[in-house]
């Protein structure tokens, strides 16, 4: 990926860009308590059968608990089960007060794929929720958009921060990337507010999207968006070494304070054995702090 201000100015902005109201920080905002831990995390093919293997869950139930608020993706489950009952040991093991929002099941085939975001209700709340009606049938799996306002101890106006998640198709990572721009320009267009977070996995790497592949990337060749997830980075877990999962700034962002999004190595982190991890995800989740 290019080293332009895409990149190394973007990555100084991210944790603060990541507020839709840049136009005033709040007071609260200038103290060190106000940090907020935000995750992105494919958890490979996450349902019953995955919430039947304790090993796995406690693994999931460590990694989940470091942030306030994390992006899920790949839940696949008929039954819509599987997922409360992470939170809800979640819950249980934090002792902190999770809650969480899950998108509809969407997908072409019958290996239907939701969205869900686990949230710290003490560090904030949905304001907002959107499903893209994707009309033109550009995605496998259509982003289900989430505004979520940060509750501040001094504020009462609160900050907005908008998720646009996705989870590309492989064999059409380019143009479900491209777009990802029309789904930025509606919501800009429906909420008035050009300021949104995209993330997720975008599969943006090795044989799904070539190096000479960018040039036809329109999101990456557009000054309104800021990458923070270089090609080089690996945030895949196992042998294979790709920049599979992104984060991507859209809108009117200033740069407040020092940041880095980056792929969390839980195999290292909790000591465990390849399996172990296999069975977990064949993604790290991506992590960073707004502060």
């Amino acid at each position: 990926m290019k080293t332009t201000h895409k990149n190394a100015a973007g990555i100084i902005a991210l944790v603060s860009a990541l507020f839709l109201n840049v136009s005033a920080l709040p007071p609260s905002l200038n103290a060190t308590s106000s940090k907020i831990e935000i995750g992105s995390f494919n958890i490979q093919i996450f349902g019953i059968s995955k919430m039947g293997k304790p090993d796995v869950v406690d693994i999931l139930l460590k990694i989940l608990s470091r942030y306030d608020m994390c992006l899920v993706m790949e839940i696949r489950d008929s039954s819509e089960t599987a997922f409360p009952d992470l939170v809800s040991q979640l819950k249980k093991y934090s002792g902190k007060n999770y809650a969480y929002i899950v998108g509809p099941r969407v997908g072409r085939s019958s290996s239907k794929e939701q969205y869900g975001f686990i949230y710290r209700t003490d560090r904030m709340f949905v304001h907002e929720s959107w499903q893209y009606p994707d009309l033109a049938d550009q995605f496998e799996r259509p982003p289900f958009l989430v505004t979520f306002e940060l509750i501040q101890p001094t504020s009462h106006s609160g900050n907005f921060l908008t998720i646009i998640p996705t989870h590309t198709k492989p064999d059409n990572a380019v143009d479900e990337m491209n777009a990802l721009v029309d789904v930025y320009d509606a919501w800009e267009e429906k909420s008035e507010n050009a300021n949104a977070i995209i993330m997720g996995d975008f599969n943006a790497d090795c044989s799904y999207v070539c190096k000479s592949c960018w040039s036809n990337v329109d999101m990456y060749n557009d000054d309104r968006f800021t990458w923070y997830v270089d090609t080089d980075v690996d945030t895949t877990s196992g042998n294979s070494d790709c920049a599979y999962d992104r984060v991507v700034a859209a809108g009117d962002w200033l740069p407040r304070a020092t940041c880095c999004a980056t792929p969390f190595d839980y195999q290292v982190a909790y000591g465990l054995s390849d399996q172990l991890t296999k069975d977990v995800s064949d993604h790290y989740p991506i992590e960073w702090t707004l502060s």
